[in-house]
């Protein structure tokens, strides 16, 4: 058979389209079938067709769990809910409750471990000198965003976790108010979820600035501050709060634009001149 041959796929046997085959550890899967399975299922390439069909028998029996399952309790993050049916201790992660959704209805007691995770990216803030050349500060300043996801381990047959993100959009380091409801959101999910309090968040790409604000306390933290400029709506260095132009200060030194300390004529670290 050639390379581009049609396959047929071993669950339906429907044919596959040029771009619609999902291999298998021995077979293949179409399109229609695969959007069939769990969304949190991650081992497709390295399952057998057998595994497939079992999985897909499952899926179908689930449709009768979301039926009758009763949403007592409900946490809705930017695009996916957290729903709670105390009365027969379940719960299922998703964009909505419907048969249509089919969201895997998991019981509160297979959850293994639940912690909010913060990602924090930053990015260098830059000027522009005379020439319009970009320069960076001395010492360099930085924009802080994060994003904010449950990581959330449970025990099932055919998948070993359902990590979500509580948000759409990365959260400035200016949005204050954003940034304590998606950590209450999240504390509020967890306790929800294994019935304790919240464990501290895990903070992914080595968070560059210490002592995070926690739940309740963000305003008095330090996040992402540097120096002790608390009332600042971006991270700022030792006490430079307007020095994106010159600024002249006591005896013989002067501010240049890039943030240096300078005596003579002209910026050591730019070469500006003195204005």
């Amino acid at each position: 058979m050639g390379l581009f041959d049609k396959k047929n796929c071993d669950i339906c046997g429907e044919k596959i389209g040029l771009l619609g085959n999902r291999k298998l550890d021995d077979g293949n899967l179409c399109k229609n079938c695969a959007s069939k399975l769990s969304p949190w299922f991650e081992e497709r390439r390295h399952s057998t067709v057998e595994d497939i069909k079992r999985q897909l028998e499952y899926r179908e029996k689930n449709k009768n769990a979301v039926r009758s399952f009763s949403i007592t309790r409900e946490f809705s993050a930017d695009r996916y809910h957290v729903f709670i049916d105390d009365n027969k201790g379940l719960f299922a992660v998703a964009f909505n409750m419907s048969e249509q959704d089919n969201p895997d209805i998991v019981p509160l007691s297979a959850i293994t471990s639940c912690r909010l995770d913060i990602d924090e990216q930053r990015v260098e803030e830059e000027y522009k000198d005379q020439d319009g050349e970009s320069r960076s500060y001395v010492p360099p300043r930085y924009n802080y965003s994060y994003d904010y996801k449950i990581k959330l381990g449970a025990n099932t047959p055919w998948f070993d976790d359902m990590d979500f993100k509580l948000n759409t959009f990365s959260v400035k380091d200016h949005e204050r108010a954003k940034m304590m409801n998606y950590e209450q959101l999240a504390s509020q999910i967890i306790t929800a979820l294994t019935g304790a309090p919240a464990p501290a968040p895990v903070y992914s790409n080595g968070m560059m600035n210490q002592g995070y604000p926690q739940q309740g306390n963000m305003m008095n933290q330090g996040y992402p501050q540097q120096g002790n400029m608390m009332n600042q709506n971006a991270p700022q260095h030792g006490t430079m709060m307007n020095q994106n132009a010159p600024q002249q200060t006591s005896g013989d030194t002067w501010v240049c634009a890039c943030g240096a300390t300078n005596t003579g004529a002209f910026c050591e670290y730019c070469g500006s001149p003195k204005p």
